[in-house]
């Protein structure tokens, strides 16, 4: 069975709230809306890049990229924060450890997992660009900030949630970024992969 759902956003995107809600229990909202304001800008460049070629066939031929990959930016982004969030409640030194030991794990996840599986390495590898560098953009912000613990009891119900997502059903926002590109473009139907993109396997 492959792992490559479980970048997707039926699990991301609720371990990204969870991580929301972890830091506005530190009593600090600075570092929740900062969070907020980097979930936005990355997804945002996600949609963005699906919806132009979707509905106008934009894409960047000479990288091989045609969309930049939700999974691969999501696994680099939300396990990168995640982890580092959770190795300060141990001690605050761990902080950059678990960070780098995210970003490894999201690295490996984008080459290993995504790319075989529905994107080709280029795409993969922009996502997990994309990922990290907001990743490490919030970490670095949250230097200045410095927010308080998180509860014990916030972190448990968290994970709990986060593993609750893990069983459910996964979903993709694709047939809805189709939708939303047809109707802004005025397209008969959204534009599909072209001829350069090949895939060894396909998840859809």
């Amino acid at each position: 069975m492959t792992l490559t759902p479980y970048g997707g956003i039926t699990v991301m995107l609720p371990a990204a709230l969870v991580i929301t809600g972890w830091l506005w229990m530190t009593r600090s909202r600075r570092s929740a809306l900062l969070w907020i304001a980097t979930l936005f800008v990355v997804y945002s460049l996600v949609v963005a890049s699906k919806i132009l070629f979707k509905g106008w066939g934009v894409a960047l031929e000479s990288l091989g990229i045609y969309v930049l990959s939700g999974h691969a930016m999501n696994t680099c982004l939300v396990l990168t924060v995640g982890l580092s969030l959770l190795a300060r409640q141990l001690h605050s030194a761990l902080r950059w450890p678990a960070a780098l030991l995210g970003l490894a794990v999201g690295w490996a996840f984008s080459v290993y997992c995504v790319a075989p599986y529905i994107h080709p390495l280029p795409e993969a590898i922009a996502g997990a660009l994309l990922g990290s560098l907001g990743a490490c953009v919030f970490l670095f912000g949250l230097e200045n900030i410095r927010p308080g613990r998180i509860p014990s009891a916030a972190v448990v119900a968290g994970l709990l949630f986060i593993a609750i997502s893990t069983t459910t059903t996964k979903y993709t926002a694709e047939s809805i970024l189709d939708r939303i590109s047809v109707k802004i473009s005025g397209a008969d139907k959204a534009f599909k992969q072209p001829e350069w993109r090949v895939l060894p396997q396909t998840m859809d």
